[in-house]
């Protein structure tokens, strides 16, 4: 099953943020926000997205992602049960940059 959004990347040479990016062509699936801010997207409570967990070392805003190499993810700026990507998972194109359709999302605990 194919995800319905894809995750951009808010930093690619860092590898260490992500923001969400709805990709719904029926229209937006997003509620406003305030200027500035991202939105993420929005999913059934259904959907299999698996939840990242909380770094065992007690840092703020970091997540441990549950895809492999298991990074910590900085998250600052999205609440929990928001979507996000693994930056770290996307595959790289023959330039070296990452293609943001091949993010692996997940939910933020």
């Amino acid at each position: 099953m194919k995800a319905p959004y894809i995750i951009t990347l808010a930093a690619a040479a860092t590898f260490t943020s992500c923001a969400p990016f709805p990709n719904n062509p029926n229209g937006p699936t997003t509620t406003p926000t305030t200027e500035g801010e991202v939105p993420a997207p929005l999913l059934d409570a259904s959907s299999n997205v698996p939840v990242g967990r909380p770094s065992p070392d007690g840092k703020a805003n970091m997540v441990i992602s549950p895809y492999r190499p298991y990074n910590l993810i900085d998250v600052k700026g999205y609440k929990s049960g928001e979507i996000v990507g693994d930056p770290s998972t996307a595959t790289l194109d023959s330039a070296g940059k990452p293609i943001p359709s091949t993010i692996k999302n997940f939910r933020l605990p």
